[in-house]
């Protein structure tokens, strides 16, 4: 396993990958929270998110404002620990990264 992980950071292919999956899944998100916003208020697991959506009375505006804000937030981060040549970037970005695949096939399966 140690030498997959060894190629895959030799090729220098891993930190474009991750971006992709991490912007990828969060714009797949939330085109679906569009898709779907008469039900959202039911589906939506996430406390923050359902609190979003209530204070604006039920409308996705606001939820959608702070998802896009976040993943923007997030790229820029691991863009600036690119830039830096932080340490952790590839632990980090290919948590996010993970992390984001088992949303969208919870997503897909669920």
């Amino acid at each position: 396993m140690n030498v997959v992980i060894a190629e895959i950071r030799r090729w220098k292919l891993w930190f474009p990958t991750a971006i992709v999956i991490i912007a990828v899944v969060a714009l797949w998100y939330t085109f679906l929270t569009i898709k779907f916003q008469e039900t959202i208020v039911a589906m939506e697991e996430n406390p923050i998110g359902r609190w979003l959506i209530q204070i604006a009375g039920n409308e996705v505006g606001i939820f959608v404002r702070f998802k896009l804000a976040g993943t923007i937030l997030v790229l820029c981060a691991l863009f600036w620990m690119h830039r830096i040549r932080s340490r952790i970037l590839f632990p980090v970005s290919t948590s996010v990264a993970s992390y984001q695949l088992g949303l969208l096939a919870y997503l897909t399966v669920a």
